[in-house]
């Protein structure tokens, strides 16, 4: 099923994601770049890591909703959250930082 994220449908596929770090505005980013299996300096077709990234690829860009948390997480966590039959969260979490970004499950 694709989703539908900040109004735009992501159709089923393989992705890239990112998210742009500014103070007090993260920005979660889906990308069609692909990503490097092994790393490999002279491929420009393709990411490893974010090195090279350009945003000519981006599917979709989306605010993130930023909380502090009480206590700090050592581990970078990535979990679904409020998740219901029509949509729900996509969430990161790390030191005393989540943000979030809402999706839709859109139609075939």
């Amino acid at each position: 099923m694709p989703l539908v994220i900040n109004g735009k449908t992501v159709p089923v596929g393989e992705y890239s994601l990112f998210i742009d770090l500014k103070p007090n505005n993260w920005t979660f980013v889906v990308s069609t770049w692909p990503a490097q299996t092994r790393f490999d300096p002279n491929n420009k077709d393709a990411l490893w890591g974010s090195y090279n990234y350009t945003p000519d690829k981006d599917v979709v860009r989306a605010p993130m909703t930023l909380t502090t948390l009480p206590a700090s997480i050592e581990q970078l966590t990535w979990v679904f959250s409020d998740m219901s039959d029509a949509g729900g969260k996509m969430t990161i979490m790390w030191d005393k930082n989540m943000a979030s970004v809402p999706f839709k499950v859109g139609t075939p």
